[in-house]
């Protein structure tokens, strides 16, 4: 029926391409995220993240460049960062010009 959403036992919309872009966040996505997600490559200018998106389930690789300009660094550092999905699933109702499906949540980096 138009403009009903389906949910699953989680609470969460199902997985795949059938979930509409929507702008949206929740606190069991950075954990979600975290559980399959692997650091791709990282070094002073960028880290870039792969996973699965926890509200579409469609795999994201993700890059996070932490500063513009060089500070000295002292020590372990640890950031979060602001993630988002960055699926090329087509999901309905995506504005031109985005990508993914709208879900945003952020993931702690832990420098060693």
């Amino acid at each position: 029926m138009p403009g009903e959403t389906t949910v699953t036992s989680s609470g969460q919309p199902p997985a795949g391409p059938s979930v509409p872009y929507r702008e949206v966040t929740d606190d069991a996505y950075a954990p979600a995220y975290v559980r399959g997600a692997r650091i791709l490559s990282s070094d002073p200018e960028a880290t870039v993240l792969g996973g699965t998106c926890p509200r579409c389930g469609c795999p994201c690789v993700f890059e996070h460049v932490p500063r513009t300009f060089r500070s000295p660094r002292r020590g372990p550092r640890a950031r979060e960062i602001p993630m988002m999905c960055t699926c090329t699933t087509g999901h309905e109702d995506r504005p031109a010009g985005e990508e993914g499906c709208g879900a945003y949540w952020n993931v702690r980096l832990e420098d060693l």
